[in-house]
């Protein structure tokens, strides 16, 4: 009996140490596009060290390691409870439906996420360097130093590519034990990005677009030309060349500023407008085009000028800052839509905002066009790979980039899609065979006609006949000259 309860307590010993070990085990991931940060896992314990910021943070189970050094501070995990001061960080917690966890927000009335209950989020104290969010277990910042030992830091600023910064959802991740989670979506987003990128780098005339901004602040007006990581990349990945001929030195001077853009096809901005209903003249006063519809300038005289808050809340807020970053592959291919309109044209844009017309159609974020229970920021659409794509449309088909997509997705074999680029290689072949067939189908019709009315006549004559020899009519009057012999 007592050998039998013995083995009973050890057995529960031994499966209550699993559940705490696979409680424990953490999953190790690569870091794929230097995004300044690194991930080191050991049996009990993960270290993420920030490298922009040279901070170091401690990811631990059950209890704090201890002689472990250089940790500028430590963290229980995975954390229950989380504060946000930086709108990225919304962004990735719904990518890895973990909306739940956000308990508190320095503003949760900015918050363009519809699927948070902002009732339920408290507001965070003000930043002051001070634990005083005590009740939370960690608080995603700009600023690594903003609630003590609290806050995690965040990027926030564009020095970083866009897929660079999308790779920081690994970096989240780990405070959740979800980096398996977050290792697979991004590699989903990083594969659909260079796909649409690859596609664009062949086109037969690319566009020159640019990413401008203008600011008064201190009363100085500045004009730029926007050239950091983000925007750039963004630019050369939908196949646009976007190097000045001349950057402006000095960012006050207006006319230097308009020649150094004057060769746009395309402008996209993030000027702070705030005159909503009227942005379009604002930014052209801004911006010191006082006659746009009857310059030189061809972004002007097309109107090709966008921005990304195309997509708000209610109350105004851009969506943008919130899951633009953390899915750049949507955010090329909204670029790509405008620039590349004949490629993949089911696409719906969902952040960018035309400024060139009277209307300022803006989306408002709503169950219409954002699903809570699967969402599309964590759903990934597969992409082409085209290697003949050159930006311009096949004329005898009018079929762009999109069909040959369609045609993958609808899930047809490799011979039906082999049948489908030999109809469109041979296009004008096809158009002569449909011409013959036709031909040929409409002789054989008048043939059958001729024989069918030959027929019918001899019918008709027979019946002519009979009639005349039982009533004695004279042929003459039914119209019949039958030959006949006798």
């Amino acid at each position: 009996m007592r050998a039998n309860l013995f083995i009973a307590v050890a057995g529960a010993l031994f499966a209550t140490q699993g559940l705490v070990s696979a409680k424990c085990s953490f999953d190790k991931i690569s870091v794929d596009t230097n995004p300044g940060f690194q991930i080191i896992v050991n049996d009990d314990y993960k270290l993420l060290e920030d490298t922009i910021a040279n901070v170091k943070y401690g990811l631990y189970c059950d209890s704090q390691p201890s002689g472990v050094d250089g940790v500028d501070r430590w963290f229980k995990v995975p954390v229950e409870s989380v504060g946000i001061r930086i709108a990225i960080a919304s962004g990735f917690l719904e990518a890895l439906d973990l909306r739940t966890k956000i308990t508190a927000a320095e503003s949760p009335g900015n918050l363009t996420n519809i699927c948070l209950d902002t009732s339920k989020i408290s507001t965070l104290n003000d930043a002051s360097g001070n634990d005083e969010n005590s009740e939370i277990d960690v608080i995603f910042s700009a600023d690594a130093s903003s609630d003590a030992n609290k806050s995690v830091r965040l990027p926030s600023d564009d020095t970083l590519g866009p897929l660079q910064r999308a790779e920081w959802i690994k970096f989240v991740s780990s405070f959740f034990n979800q980096e398996k989670s977050a290792a697979s979506l991004f590699t989903s987003i990083s594969e659909s990005y260079n796909c649409h990128s690859k596609n664009m780098q062949n086109l037969k005339t690319p566009p020159h677009a640019y990413w401008v901004e203008y600011s008064d602040d201190s009363g100085k007006n500045s004009y730029n030309v926007v050239t950091t990581a983000y925007q750039k990349e963004l630019l050369a990945s939908a196949g646009a060349i976007n190097d000045t001929k001349e950057a402006p030195s000095d960012s006050s001077d207006q006319a230097k500023f308009q020649e150094a853009v004057k060769d746009a096809d395309y402008v996209f901005d993030q000027t702070q407008l705030t005159k909503f209903g009227q942005r379009a003249t604002e930014w052209y006063k801004d911006f010191g085009y006082k006659d746009p519809q009857n310059s030189d300038v061809n972004f002007l005289l097309q109107r090709q000028i966008w921005r990304t808050d195309g997509y708000t809340s209610k109350s105004g807020i851009s969506n943008f800052a919130e899951y633009g970053y953390v899915r750049p592959d949507l955010v090329l291919q909204d670029i790509i839509s405008v620039i590349v309109p004949v490629y993949n044209q089911s696409h719906s844009r969902r952040w960018l905002l035309w400024l060139g017309g009277t209307n300022e159609d803006t989306e408002l974020i709503s169950s219409d066009n954002y699903n809570c229970e699967s969402g599309w920021m964590s759903a990934v659409e597969k992409c082409v790979a085209l290697t003949d794509f050159d930006g311009t449309i096949d004329e005898d088909n009018g079929d762009s980039a999109n069909d040959d997509e369609d045609k993958d997705n609808d899930g047809k074999d490799a011979d039906e899609d082999d049948d489908s680029s030999k109809d469109k290689s041979s296009s004008s072949h096809g158009r002569a065979g449909k011409i013959a067939g036709g031909v040929v189908a409409g002789l054989a019709f008048i043939g059958l006609a001729v024989v069918a009315l030959h027929y019918y006549n001899r019918h008709r004559r027979i019946v002519r006949r009979r009639a005349l020899s039982e009533g004695g009519y004279g042929q003459e009057n039914i119209g019949l000259h039958t030959r006949y012999s006798g």
